[in-house]
């Protein structure tokens, strides 16, 4: 095995100019491993050896999926400046991407074509008073392979974020809330609920044809009726009517009192009979 030395460093910092015996160079580079070698940290090296495990495409899968470098880091368990040697690329995928759907044509039910929907965005953007240096657009890519466009912008003391699906093949865009489909003039749909009139309960007084409601005069509704008991009809045989009491009429004859005539005494007259 040759000896080397280090002579010099690279251009650009990255590696190690390393020279040997019969003059030849080897470059090494200036990574991880090295500073934990150079600093004798072995713990360090031993993490190393399993993060590389963790390809470069695999960093950048997670990173076009939406994950920030932070996040890439703290999940596979290996340092920041690794993972950011390979985000740059996908980052600039993402905002092309973004921008692509920027342009794409909105197209609502029944139209063939409409307004771009960076154009229809800019317009009620304006209309919602939000800070124009505070719009930012972002997209990262979904698991079914189409792509999620993420509109985030600041207005009335508050931050907003706009969502909408984007199939490149297809260039279509559609709105997945409600902010974004404010943001391009669709109202999102409000199912009314059946409103019914109120009818006031009535209840009667006992003993009086007189009516209240139950809200007029604060009383308590009527006492629920009781449960009617329906009993067996007995058929019985008709009774004829008695048949009315005739009482016998009696004429009234008045006949005068008999007086005895004394002895001696003169029959009175007869009555003359009275003319015609």
């Amino acid at each position: 095995m040759p000896e080397l030395r280090v002579v010099a460093v690279s251009n650009d910092g990255s590696r190690l100019v390393l020279k040997a015996a019969d003059s030849t160079e080897y470059f090494l580079p200036i990574d991880e491993r090295l500073r934990a070698a150079v600093r004798g940290d072995r713990p360090r090296l031993g993490q190393i050896d399993v993060e590389s495990h963790l390809r470069p495409r695999d960093i950048q899968a997670r990173i076009r999926a939406g994950a920030s470098a932070e996040e890439v880091a703290q999940l596979a368990g290996i340092s920041v400046e690794r993972v950011r040697r390979f985000e740059g690329p996908v980052l600039a995928e993402r905002a092309f991407m973004a921008e692509r759907a920027r342009k794409t044509p909105v197209r609502r039910q029944g139209e063939s074509t409409g307004p771009q929907l960076g154009d229809a965005v800019a317009e009620r953007l304006l209309l919602r008073g939000a800070e124009k240096d505070s719009t930012v657009w972002d997209s990262f890519r979904r698991d079914d392979g189409t792509w999620e466009v993420v509109l985030s912008f600041f207005a009335d003391t508050q931050t907003y974020q706009a969502r909408w699906s984007y199939d490149p093949p297809r260039r279509l865009v559609a709105p997945l809330d409600d902010e974004a489909r404010s943001l391009i003039g669709e109202t999102p749909e409000r199912v009314e609920e059946p409103t019914f009139p109120f009818v006031p309960r009535i209840a009667r007084l006992p003993g009086s044809e007189r009516t209240i409601t139950d809200r007029g005069l604060g009383m308590r509704p009527h006492a629920p009726e009781r449960p009617v008991i329906e009993r067996p009809v007995i058929e019985r045989a008709p009774v004829e009517p008695p048949a009315p009491v005739v009482e016998p009429v009696v004429a009234s004859l008045e006949v005068p009192p008999v007086v005895a005539a004394e002895p001696g005494a003169a029959e009175p007259e007869a009555p003359a009979a009275a003319g015609g």
